[in-house]
């Protein structure tokens, strides 16, 4: 989750760049923090031997990442202590318990994490059982290597989403030049502005015209980019990349907020401008 830069909180696009930032470079660690707990845990050799009596499930069904029987609140259980189920539990807290964002943005216990990032089923397996069976060690290096991927696919969205940023930023930059220069044009007043005259006022008017047309593509251009975060990730039905990315911004959707602000001083202009074709006519 990004974090609030209240000093930017005046320009929308500067913010949302510094937001990105903040979670691209999370991101990284925490896929760093995955790929370091997969080798640690391929270090440690499995056991085989049975389960404790107080085991719910036996682990003969778990395979391809499924216990039988019901699954207790993985937050009341513990791992027994001397079996290399602990090896596995100091493993995770040394690596994706340890990234420098954990306690801000989490802040959950061990069993909480891994029922979170694996599943309950899993998280079962390496919290109540007596010791770290082939079957576990197998689902937990697939389900480690799976949220290696999952944060490789969400850094190629951030990228996206910087560059989809960034363009709309280098878009709207010469535009509002182009408003200040018309502003400029205008003078002070509606008796200056009529001053003008009426051929360079309906110039100015065809111009902030053209304008409002880039501003509509640039937002158009906008609203697709959303549409394909969409397809690509799955964050929440009530939440999208920008929902996610900017939630600690006082603006969800940036970008699109700053198009709407050019767009209303264009339209603030249009209206100046007409007034003083009329005084001037």
């Amino acid at each position: 989750m990004a974090a609030t830069h209240a000093d930017e909180g005046s320009d929308p696009i500067r913010a949302a760049r510094a937001a990105l930032r903040v979670e691209r470079r999370r991101v990284v660690d925490e896929r760093e923090a995955f790929r370091a707990f997969r080798g640690r845990v391929s270090s440690i050799p499995s056991e085989d031997g049975s389960v404790g009596p107080s085991d719910a499930a036996s682990p003969d069904a778990f395979g391809g990442g499924a216990l039988g029987g019901a699954t207790p609140d993985p937050g009341t259980v513990r791992a027994s202590p001397g079996s290399r189920l602990v090896a596995v539990r100091d493993a995770y807290r040394a690596t994706v318990m340890s990234v420098p964002h954990y306690a801000e943005e989490y802040d959950d216990t061990y069993e909480r994490s891994v029922a979170e990032e694996f599943g309950p089923e899993l998280a079962y397996a390496l919290t109540r059982t007596d010791c770290f069976r082939g079957a576990y060690k197998r689902s937990l290096l697939s389900a480690a290597e799976t949220a290696i991927e999952e944060r490789e696919a969400f850094l190629d969205a951030l990228e996206s989403e910087t560059e989809s940023v960034e363009r709309a930023e280098s878009r709207l930059e010469p535009i509002r030049t182009e408003i200040e220069a018309i502003d400029d044009e205008l003078g002070g007043d509606d008796a200056e502005a009529a001053s003008v005259g009426f051929g360079a006022l309906d110039a100015c008017r065809t111009r902030i015209g053209a304008l409002r047309e880039d501003c509509d593509r640039i937002a158009a251009r906008r609203q697709r980019v959303l549409a394909d975060h969409e397809r690509r990730l799955a964050l929440g039905d009530e939440l999208d990349l920008p929902g996610y990315c900017y939630q600690d911004l006082d603006i969800t959707y940036p970008v699109l907020a700053a198009v709407g602000t050019v767009g209303d001083r264009l339209e603030a202009l249009r209206v100046r401008i007409e007034r003083a074709m009329t005084r001037a006519r």
